[in-house]
């Protein structure tokens, strides 16, 4: 199983929220896709990728309950890809990290205590080749291009979508 997931940071024009993307994959094909706008105002890149971090770290650990409970063994942890170095490999692995904010201090530990249990691995994943940008902005330059990126396992013979 993969995550990827992204944040866009104050990508509201009106309230200034940030929009939370990701995208499961379960063995080559997208599974469930998910786009809102944040709850909260974050005030920094930081906190508002470690709420959407969160919010796809508590997608896959109750989609991991259910294939448990539908009699599919998952024993390997899910790999969760992101374009924010400084949440997804480093504040996560580090056990001792202190932050000033509760609500990223609350998401630091949930996603932390999944990584300490080896349900979840988090990497970094360059921005250009993070297919959850979808979800996320709308530059039409590269929505074609992240599209097919989604959408190859469906259609790997052709070369343009319509």
């Amino acid at each position: 199983m993969r995550a990827y997931v992204d944040a866009s940071f104050a990508g509201c024009k009106l309230t200034r929220r940030s929009r939370t993307g990701f995208i499961i994959y379960l063995n080559c094909s997208s599974i469930y896709w998910y786009s809102k706008k944040q709850g909260s105002c974050e005030i920094s890149t930081f906190g508002s990728e470690f709420v959407a971090m969160r919010q796809c770290c508590e997608y896959v650990r109750g989609l991991r309950y259910k294939l448990r409970m539908m009699g599919i063994t998952v024993n390997l942890p899910t790999l969760i890809y992101g374009d924010n170095q400084s949440v997804l490999c480093w504040n996560t692995k580090i056990p001792d990290s202190s932050l000033k904010k509760k609500s990223a201090a609350v998401a630091y530990h949930f996603c932390r205590e999944g990584v300490s249990r080896m349900e979840w691995v988090t990497n970094f994943l360059k921005s250009g080749l993070n297919p959850s940008d979808v979800m996320t902005k709308t530059v039409v330059q590269e929505r074609k291009r992240k599209i097919r990126m989604m959408l190859y396992d469906i259609y790997p013979e052709k070369d343009d979508i319509s």
